[in-house]
């Protein structure tokens, strides 16, 4: 869930309710931001170093010792904290709102933190998430369903630097360029509005496509998830990632697994062990030339890639020591289904509706906790 770093607020306005924190880089050494008008602190003093700086950019280095230096000038500090006055502050040709937070990581990287109303950042994730182009039921269902995720994961992660990651680890956001008209609607019509389970926002995931049938939530995660059960959807046919096949022989597998029992070998043979009832693999072992190795399924598709395995919906098969993967869906499958939704808006229902299809007894209302 992330890890905790020693941080500190600017102002007290920084942990209001409407704020979220967003991961948006890690594991860099230096971070050029430029602005046409920016305020300069120190992330845990609060010291401001200058106001309303106009058309600057900025070069933020990792030193030794926890802290972070800004080039060319003798400032050096814990972290800093970046605002813009007026336009979006840019970070590789991305634009960003309202303040970063710029601070030492774990690995003798940087972070780069963006703080944002929550409901902005909402409006800039959707074309990132689906296309603003779908059915508006679609686009609200998968407002509220990102809303409640945040907020839970905010809560969730309250101790730690930030609430969110920008990546498929979490929301897949990229700043204001991808914002417009539909995403602020779809926002707008349905302000505050979460997924609640007995009164409280649930740990509302999602996919892209869940191949015809959802995951149960235990399957993936550690804990009981009575609102994330396996149900049938039958509205994601029609989704371009329905269907997939990959293939790999077996030396680029054996070093795709990492794993030292597999150097300079290859694999020779894998086997699905167990499945859930959704048919999702859930155990596999794997023989190579001098080794066999169990493995989860998920932690098989991690080291395969995300976007070459699709899914752990799969069925197997090896020829000349090939291994072709055939499979249905593209993501973890559970809760929500992003072209299911799509399909379900289509055929003329609404958001609460689609949302009540893939959460088991929930409702959908404003939180009042």
């Amino acid at each position: 869930m992330g890890i905790a770093l020693p941080w500190a607020i600017i102002a007290p306005s920084a942990e209001a309710r409407d704020l979220i924190r967003v991961l948006i880089l890690r594991d860099i050494s230096s971070v050029k931001v430029a602005s046409e008008g920016l305020n300069l602190y120190d992330l845990k003093s609060g010291k401001s170093f200058f106001k309303n700086r106009k058309n600057t950019s900025l070069l933020f280095e990792r030193e030794p010792g926890g802290r972070v230096r800004l080039r060319g000038q003798t400032l050096s500090a814990p972290g800093f904290l970046v605002e813009s006055v007026g336009p979006p502050l840019l970070i590789n040709g991305r634009s960003y709102r309202d303040q970063l937070r710029i601070t030492p990581g774990p690995n003798q990287d940087l972070w780069v933190i963006n703080v944002l109303p929550l409901e902005e950042y909402l409006v800039g994730l959707i074309n990132f998430e689906i296309s603003s182009q779908w059915p508006m039921e679609a686009i609200k269902a998968q407002v509220i369903a990102a809303r409640t995720y945040a907020f839970f994961q905010r809560g969730n992660r309250a101790a730690e630097p930030y609430d969110v990651d920008s990546g498929v680890n979490d929301q897949v956001y990229g700043g204001t360029g991808k914002e417009d008209v539909r995403s602020r609607r779809a926002v707008e019509e349905t302000r505050g509005e979460m997924i609640l389970h007995q009164g409280n926002p649930i740990f509302s995931v999602y996919s892209a496509c869940c191949g015809g049938k959802t995951e149960s939530g235990e399957y993936m995660w550690d804990g009981v998830f009575p609102y994330l059960q396996s149900t049938d959807c039958a509205y994601c046919l029609d989704s371009p990632h329905f269907l997939w096949n990959y293939s790999i022989d077996g030396e680029h597998l054996a070093s795709a697994l990492g794993n030292s029992m597999f150097s300079g070998s290859r694999v020779l043979r894998v086997e699905i062990e167990e499945r859930s009832p959704s048919r999702r693999v859930l155990r596999l072992s794997i023989q190579s030339e001098n080794a066999r190795r169990f493995i989860t399924g998920k932690d098989f598709r991690r080291l395969l890639g995300y976007d070459r395995l699709r899914s752990t919906n799969f069925i197997l098969t090896e020829k000349e020591g090939v291994f072709l993967f055939s499979g249905l869906g593209w993501g973890h499958g559970v809760g929500f289904c992003q072209w299911g939704a799509k399909g379900m808006a289509e055929a003329g229902m609404d958001h609460r509706t689609i949302l009540k299809s893939y959460y088991q007894g929930v409702e959908i209302g404003k939180n009042q906790r």
